[in-house]
């Protein structure tokens, strides 16, 4: 009986602390490009993918070779190299960062409490996934990638947006 007691507590306790809503903090052990981070968490090592987007780099691994897209996507690059290693040059490895995981990507608060991917449409290095749908994240994220439209900041200034992006809203 004591037993069944010390399970049912166990529960509870479990239960109350996944509501509280602590926030879970990870190692980030590297950054693989703007889009991928890789995490630690104890003895548990995880890709992170930036939440709710299609990134420059997803666009480009997705097209196909040799395509408008990849061709506007490389010369992006040449012309601002250090906007490939965006995410790279705001996180620090060996730093405990905020994540959430969301639908097997990652809510990554590398400002404050501005996410990865607030900071990546801001800099139109990435767009909102179509039909993108999130109470709390949705308006944050769509008020950033309008900065950047208006901007003509990253994708916005280029013709990426037309070659790569602009079928998947129709």
């Amino acid at each position: 009986m004591l037993k069944k007691i010390n399970i049912f507590m166990f529960y509870i306790l479990l239960s109350l602390s996944l509501d509280a809503k602590e926030p879970v903090l990870a190692i980030l052990n590297n950054t693989v490009s703007n889009e991928v981070q890789n995490f630690t968490m104890g003895k548990y090592t995880f890709e992170c993918r930036a939440y709710g987007l299609l990134t420059l780099e997803k666009l480009y691994n997705s097209s196909k070779v040799g395509s408008v897209c990849r061709n506007e996507i490389v010369k992006f690059y040449k012309k601002n190299p250090k906007l490939e290693y965006y995410a790279d040059s705001l996180l620090e490895n060996r730093q405990e960062y905020h994540v959430e995981i969301k639908n097997t990507q990652c809510i990554l608060y590398a400002r404050g409490q501005m996410t990865l991917s607030e900071l990546l449409l801001v800099e139109g290095l990435a767009v909102l996934k179509p039909k993108f749908k999130d109470e709390e994240f949705e308006s944050y994220f769509t008020l950033a990638q309008k900065r950047a439209k208006i901007d003509k900041k990253g994708l916005w200034g280029e013709k990426i947006f037309s070659s790569c992006i602009e079928e998947l809203y129709k």
